[in-house]
């Protein structure tokens, strides 16, 4: 009777599992420095079928067009309103010093990490920089870096190493959702039509390739950052203001610790004044500056970029495409640099594969901000 019970109830075990429904294997992506420019250039046929099958557009990123903030948006599904991460660093009043905004205490919603572990899925992270697996990826079962790994941080190999660690994350069973996110390194150093930059993608085409191959049933949420531009000429804000007497605290958004990147040269910046009386002849020079094409206030900056206003400076500036800013040695020189930060490079590419989308779909902040995996029975 026992035995005759528990066959079949094994049975009964056995036929529930057959029958219920596979959870398909999620990866949400973020490719560094990934401009429309990148995929026109680049043999990447993996990619290409993955668009062909799926739902793609070039769209927007969030503001500034910076790693930080894309990171936090794509992670949280919301804009920087609402998650408080601005820039790459900022002014911090309680410390009252410029800090890197890379570790998930200034991150103010949680993410789509958080969010599936409180739903009993496994989740997992690979990341090539440190900052953004300390920003976003510790809500995951299991977070890693290529930086904190030793991985060397300023070569090719770095994408490759986070293609190839998410591919044995995703041969777990255990493992539902992951999340990658590359470096843009080979960006800043080779534009799209380069050997450099085309080897760089077609190796990365091909972890993807094998990612997609291996996981017939995927769905894979694709974005980049932001895009990037060759900058021929650089400005120095405060030493500007400074030869008409007015002080300030300039805060280049793009500042982080790799330097050897952008050597703290992007498309946008926030500037505190000493006196905000200054505040009218402040932006009147600087909108007369060539290569400043925009000069908005904090309230201005908050609301055409849904941007945290304590955390922006009281100027927001922007540059034209060709130019950088920045802290230099003199108030303008020539620079040969690659770089972003400014509306010029907040285009990206946007793509749903494995499912029907039907929502919008305008922005990277779009491919996870109601998150339609976490509503499949």
């Amino acid at each position: 009777m026992n035995r005759r019970f528990f066959c079949a109830s094994a049975s009964l075990a056995l036929t529930r599992a057959a029958a219920a429904p596979v959870r398909p294997k999620i990866v949400v992506c973020l490719i560094d420095g990934f401009g429309p420019e990148y995929l026109a250039k680049s043999d990447m046929p993996n990619l290409q079928r993955a668009i062909r099958a799926g739902t793609f557009k070039i769209g927007q990123g969030a503001m500034p067009s910076l790693t930080n903030v894309n990171s936090a948006s794509l992670a949280t599904g919301t804009y920087p309103e609402a998650h408080g991460i601005t820039a790459n660093t900022f002014f911090d009043p309680d410390l009252q010093k410029v800090v890197e905004m890379a570790d998930a205490r200034y991150l103010k919603r949680p993410t789509l990490l958080a969010s599936a572990r409180q739903k009993g899925w496994k989740t997992a992270f690979v990341g090539a920089k440190e900052k953004i697996r300390s920003l976003i990826g510790v809500d995951a079962d299991s977070s890693l870096s290529a930086e904190k790994q030793g991985i060397p941080m300023y070569e090719a190999e770095t994408t490759y190493w986070v293609f190839e660690q998410g591919l044995q994350a995703l041969r777990r069973p255990d493992v539902d959702l992951l999340y990658l996110t590359t470096s843009d390194y080979i960006m800043h150093t080779h534009a799209p039509n380069t050997p450099e930059s085309l080897e760089h993608l077609h190796n990365l085409d091909r972890h993807l390739g094998r990612i997609l191959d291996g996981h017939p049933k995927l769905e894979l949420y694709l974005c980049a950052d932001h895009g990037m531009n060759a900058k021929s000429r650089a400005i120095d804000p405060e030493r500007l203001l400074a030869l008409h007497g007015i002080s300030t605290r300039a805060v280049p958004a793009i500042a982080d610790k790799h330097k050897i990147h952008h050597k703290d040269l992007g498309g946008s910046l926030y500037l505190d004044l000493g006196n905000l009386q200054d505040l009218p002849q402040a932006r009147q020079i600087l909108a007369a500056e060539p290569g400043i094409e925009a000069v908005l206030t904090r309230a201005e900056a908050a609301r055409r970029f849904r941007l945290l206003p304590e955390r922006t400076g009281d100027l927001f500036l922007l540059a034209d495409k060709i130019t950088a800013l920045g802290a230099l040695d003199q108030v303008r020189r020539p620079v040969q640099v690659r770089t972003h930060g400014s509306l010029h490079e907040a285009q990206v590419p946007l793509l749903v594969y494995g499912r029907k989308w039907s929502g919008p779909l305008e922005s990277s902040v779009d491919l996870t901000t109601t998150r339609p995996w976490e509503h499949r029975t």
